[in-house]
Formats: structure tokens, sequence, C-alpha cells
């Protein structure tokens, strides 16, 4: 599946979202039941209840959860956005515009972290705790895990079975941290997930069998990080649903005639290796 939505483009809330998408048409967080994806909606509405959502300084998106009475807990919504990556669910985000019920679509999003120290009123005026997302575009991780300072991570002294170890726990999102933290710690999930990816391949790609087609600037095998169920390769995902693959094959499953078929193999492969007593 691609992506149904351009960048900046403005967007109908209830004719264009929902009722081709469903989900929820009320409240900022619509998780429907049969799309990949969670749609996450801003507004200047949260200011008259004494919090703003916007950027801060370490350029992540603040963004306040659901919830009108009592202290926000991680239910319905607020769980999907914290475990958005490891239920394998994208996060597009849309702005809201002067005009009533018209949204600009800003991209896939990640969460990148989360805490609950800033207090706000509830509906009724009661002080209450809030639940805050860190969100960053997920390009601005494919742009750090590209980058060959990301390569430089290595993982010489630590076992393959310690790596697997370190990525399943490095999608896991439940760590209340600060925004600047929790940028930092996305990062390093990113590339714990990534390092287990490439040494679980062990030089060969994980889809067509053949060694990796040259040596990158390290000395190292050239294999490229693919996600199997996300609608593109920008994100973090769990090992189980990504692959270190050749570029060749890497191009025909994105663009091939063959590709999701190519795909659906890739994915048979990795889930056997994944739940074989090995692991």
């Amino acid at each position: 599946m691609t992506v149904a939505f351009e960048l900046e483009k403005l967007y109908s809330r209830r004719r264009d979202i929902h009722e081709k998408f469903g989900g929820q048409q009320q409240g900022g967080i619509a998780t429907p039941a049969n799309a990949p994806f969670i749609f996450l909606f801003t507004s200047e509405a949260g200011e008259q209840h004494g919090y703003h959502d916007g950027y801060d300084e370490n350029g992540l998106f603040i963004y306040t959860g659901e919830g009108q009475v009592g202290p926000m807990q991680f239910h319905r919504g607020n769980r999907a956005v914290r475990d958005h990556i490891k239920d394998g669910k994208e996060l597009l985000f849309f702005a809201s515009t002067k005009k009533s019920g018209i949204y600009r679509f800003k991209g896939m999003f990640l969460c990148a972290g989360c805490d609950d120290k800033k207090i706000g009123p509830d509906r009724n005026g009661n002080p209450r705790k809030l639940i805050q997302f860190h969100l960053t575009p997920s390009s601005v991780l494919a742009a750090h895990l590209q980058d060959e300072s990301s390569e430089m991570v290595t993982h010489e002294n630590i076992s393959l079975d310690e790596m697997r170890k370190r990525a399943y726990a490095a999608v896991e999102n439940k760590v209340f941290t600060a925004p600047a933290v929790s940028k930092k710690n996305l990062y390093k999930r990113s590339e714990d997930v990534k390092a287990y990816v490439l040494a679980r391949a062990k030089g060969m790609c994980e889809s067509c069998g053949k060694a990796a087609p040259f040596l990158n600037k390290d000395g190292k095998s050239y294999l490229e990080a693919h996600h199997i169920r996300q609608l593109s390769d920008d994100g973090l995902d769990i090992p189980s649903w990504m692959a270190a693959i050749c570029p060749n094959c890497h191009r025909e499953i994105h663009h091939g005639r063959d590709g999701a078929m190519k795909n659906q193999i890739l994915l048979a492969q990795i889930n056997s290796f994944e739940n074989s007593p090995v692991c």
C-alpha cells in the first residue's frame, strides 16, 4: 500500500479520510481498524485547556494525547500512538487550517518517546497529568540512518543473540523521557535494529540469497534495510518485519511487477528464521 496523501495538500477530514478509511471522527487520534496507519490531527483547541502542541527546540513536535476528564491514560488512541511501531502502524499527521474540517497533510511521523510530567486542567478545570508524545518526521530518522556516520556503530564484540535482544527491546516505547532524550534514544534504537538485521544477513541478501554486490567504505558487505510491512523504508520496525537485501531486490520489491509477491516470500523467510529455535 502507498501513502494516499500528498505532502502539504489540503484534505477534508470527513470526505477524504473517514469516509474512505474509517476511524473516529471526533478528537485528535483516529485509529481505523483495517488500515495500516493512525491519523493524528492537531489544532489550536488545546490552548483553551492550558497547553499548546507544536515544535520544540529539539525539532520534535510535542503532541498532547486524548482524554477530557481525569489523568490521561494509555488506553485506546494513546496506547495506539505509543505502540504504533510495535503494531506496524504509520502515524499520518494532519494540521488544521482556518477552514473548518479541512486539514493539511504534514507527512508520516514516528513517536520517539513520551512523558507524563506536565500538568494541565481537564474539561472540568481540575488539574491532571497529561500524556505528551514526542513526534518526529520519519524522513528525519531516514536521513540519520542513511548518513555514513550511522554506519560507524559497530557491534563486533556482541553476539548475534544479544544484538537480537537489543533490537526487539528497541521497538518498545514505554520509558518516559524528556524530548531531547527521546530523540537521542530513537536514533540509538533505530541503529540497534539496523545493526542486528544486517548482522543476521551475514553478508547475504535475505531475498535472493546472493552475496552483497560490493563492500561499503568501511569494508563491510553493502545491503539495504527493507521494511516489509511499512509504507516506506523511513522508520523503525520490529526485526521480524525487516530484511537486509541487495539494491537490486530492493528496487524490484518497490517498483517491480512481481514486487508484492517477492515481498511476501521474503516475509515468510524472515519469519521462519526469527521463529526458529536457534533465535
